[in-house]
């Protein structure tokens, strides 16, 4: 509370800036694709210095004969042929596709120098890498035909606007121009389809409209999520629409009541599939008839967020993978197979698998407490199904954090039930109340999921805990992984119910006896700054205040962010026959309280939330005079920082500014494992890296977590298909 005098502790600023720099080092696996024969996982490993391709081999365990290599083709120790990974390192390399041959493998190769990027294909037998085409513009979806004669590239051109998923930064193929120039139909991204044998690229269209998703399986028919609006604003306004490729045409298929991703085919290409949801989408399937134009919803699947047909079962069986409360799920027909406190992920940070072609085999990225992320593999039926067991040891000699994870829930002021994640320091439990951190996450229909190290709101979360503080993560209404109804029930009432369920949890930390509660501090990024600034603007529950990237007033917002006129139209936060209700609904119009000391952290080229935003909520806070107010705007950076060394200056700010107006906090003793960091500092493409003990892993199995001093959960949960 603002002006309560509070214990003088140790300072925890410096122990928030050793524990970033430890998750800084790590190597992150982005997406895990595993090849058509089940013997080879192709992974994107972004690392401190580059992202590359690592290759490695699945168990011949997993394998009911053991293939035959041939002749020549280099062994690992199991006898079967051990994948080669591109000898030339110098470029970054991702979105890894499997050819049928198991053997070529095509992904996006870009050059330090920019440009434009290039489409290649690795021989995973030699390691011998061929340019197949120049693409016309940043790709952000690669796919193949069924065949492997054709790729589909969904791509950006020069200048188009990317969200706050995409770092907030326009695509730039080249040195920004000058002056740089906006038209109606500039920037947009559209489809090209590219001949393998010859590299021949062709435009796709549809012309007049912009891609946002795709999904193709060969020939000349794909479906699309499609708008007019080439901004990120269009895809609030996005359609279902299916593409004649050849034409380059489009037929409407279904306008969502909110918005789709994740879009696939089936190999016949007579059903489509694709998730609905709002905002960031995970959300339930639809089921459409391309014959007849037929859409049903799967009512009994909730926050999926990827989705693929069995071919091999009756038409319209899908797979599908998404949230499960604070973990990730994967089901089948609308049964759920698996489900776990860990967080499942692909290319899109959001749970995905990658099946072979028999679908007895799946590989995806599995992050959990106390354990870096990894690559890892798993059978979908038979003994051993969904036992996790990694095929990657990218961050082999990281070392545990001295964190505890435990899930959470508490009731808000309207009996809704919420959950989240709390962080504490490992060690013997502390008899006093902690001083709390209360980090609030973007969207609003993202969410919390349980982790090594959640990384919103500047990846501070385990670098508080370790600090000293408590960490509430908390998933408001708003969030994802509780259903549709709770990610809907912040539209028209953003900063109503949402802050009052994060506000209720913090009563309810201070009732358990485990938080000081004059030593509260809230913290958000994006819309949880949103959420921050209003707490800190409206109450006196908080001694201080963090907000980063943050929309602070909707009227100008609507006006100047590339999301302005979608995102506030989806939430129903104001429109122009209401303008006043952008005002009331603002942080830099809030009034309620007797004032918080609040710190403004700002990248200078945002475009979702641009910095006048920051400049707005400053100047606001500096009239009322209330309280201490401070603004940080880092060159260069947009809506999510990747300079390092900003982000690590901005952490050590933030760190400061809490030692201040909390008192400070008692730092557990540093991790010597973790400060080193991994052993190297990235992945070695050229072999497959070793697996690490299986055990380290969720399983399938019922039972209930016990949190230990090293971070881990033995053994973590998961749900099988019989419990349910």
């Amino acid at each position: 509370m603002t002006g309560t005098a509070v214990p003088s502790q140790r300072p925890a600023a410096p122990a928030v800036r050793r524990a970033r720099e430890a998750t800084l080092r790590l190597t992150h696996p982005v997406e895990a694709r595993i090849s058509p024969d089940g013997r080879t996982v192709a992974v994107t490993a972004a690392g401190p210095l580059r992202t590359e391709l690592v290759l490695s081999a699945v168990p011949e365990a997993f394998h009911d004969a053991p293939g035959t290599p041939e002749p020549g083709s280099p062994r690992d120790s199991a006898g079967a042929p051990e994948p080669v990974g591109p000898r030339d390192v110098s470029v970054d390399r991702h979105s890894p596709r499997w050819l049928p041959d198991s053997r070529t493998l095509l992904h996006i190769a870009e050059a330090a120098d920019a440009g434009h990027p290039e489409l290649a294909a690795l021989d995973t037998r030699t390691g011998a890498v061929r340019t197949v085409a120049t693409a016309p513009g940043a790709v952000e979806e690669l796919l193949v035909s069924d065949d492997g004669t054709r790729a589909l590239l969904l791509c950006a051109e020069d200048g188009a606007e990317r969200d706050g998923m995409n770092l907030g930064l326009p695509v730039r193929l080249g040195p920004a121009p000058a002056p740089e120039r906006f038209t109606a139909d500039s920037g947009r991204r559209s489809v090209w389809t590219v001949e393998l044998a010859d590299g021949t690229v062709r435009a796709a269209g549809p012309a007049g409209l912009t891609v946002w998703n795709v999904a193709w399986r060969g020939g000349a028919t794909a479906v699309a999520t499609v708008s007019e609006e080439p901004l990120p604003a269009g895809y609030y306004d996005a359609r279902l629409a299916e593409l004649d490729l050849s034409a380059g045409t489009a037929r409407t298929l279904h306008s969502p009541d909110g918005q789709l991703a994740a879009p696939v085919l089936s190999a016949d290409g007579r059903l489509a599939a694709v998730c609905e949801g709002i905002s960031i989408v995970s959300g339930r399937p639809l089921l459409v008839d391309l014959g007849s134009g037929t859409v049903r919803t799967l009512e009994d699947v909730e926050d999926a967020t990827w989705l693929q047909f069995d071919d091999r079962a009756a038409p319209g069986t899908l797979w599908h993978a998404g949230w499960d409360g604070t973990g990730s799920l994967v089901g089948r027909a609308g049964a759920r197979l698996w489900s776990g406190e860990a967080t499942l992920s692909g290319a899109g940070f959001q749970p995905a698998l990658s099946l072979d072609a028999s679908g007895r085999l799946a590989a995806t990225v599995l992050d959990a407490p106390g354990r870096p992320a990894e690559a890892v593999v798993t059978r979908t039926d038979g003994p051993g199904a969904w036992h996790w067991t990694p095929v990657t040891s990218l961050n082999h000699g990281a070392g545990h954090t001295p964190t505890r994870t435990t899930a959470t829930t508490w009731s808000s002021d309207d009996g809704r039930q919420v959950r989240g994640l709390l962080l504490r320091a490992a060690g013997p439990a502390r008899g006093e109340p902690q001083p709390l951190a209360v980090l609030v996450h973007g969207g609003p229909a993202w969410l919390w999921s349980s982790m090594y190290a959640p990384g919103d709101v500047l990846g501070l979360a385990p670098a508080l805990a370790e600090a000293g503080y408590l960490v509430l993560l908390p998933n408001p209404r708003g969030s994802s992984g509780a259903g549709r109804e709770h990610a809907r029930a912040v539209v028209g009432d953003v900063g109503g119910g949402d802050l009052e369920d994060v506000l209720s949890g913090v009563r309810h930390l201070v009732a358990e006896g485990l938080a000081d509660p004059d030593r509260v501090a809230v913290l958000g990024h994006s819309y949880g700054g949103h959420l921050a600034a209003l707490a800190a603007a409206r109450t006196d529950v908080f001694a201080a205040a963090v907000v980063v990237s943050a929309p602070t007033d909707w009227l100008s917002f609507t006006h100047t962010s590339n999301i302005g006129g979608g995102y506030d139209r989806t939430y129903r936060i104001g429109s122009p026959r209401d303008p006043m209700e952008w005002c009331r609904r603002s942080a830099v119009f809030a009034q309620g309280g007797s004032g918080t000391p609040t710190l403004i952290v700002h990248g200078a080229e945002d475009r979702v939330t641009p910095v006048g935003q920051a400049h707005e909520l400053y100047r606001s806070l500096l009239r009322a005079g209330r309280a201490p107010a401070e603004l940080l705007v880092y060159p260069g950076e947009g809506h999510e920082f990747t300079d390092p060394a900003h982000l690590l200056d901005a952490v050590t700010r933030v760190g400061e500014w809490l030692d201040t107006h909390l008192g400070g906090a008692t730092p557990a003793p540093p991790s010597t494992a973790a400060a080193q960091g991994p052993a190297s500092p990235g992945p070695n493409p050229r072999a497959a890296s070793p697996a690490v003990p299986e055990d380290d892993f969720p399983r399938s199995t019922s039972g209930t977590a016990t949190p230990s001093a090293s971070g881990t959960s033995d053994p973590l949960p998961g749900t099988s298909e019989e419990r349910r």
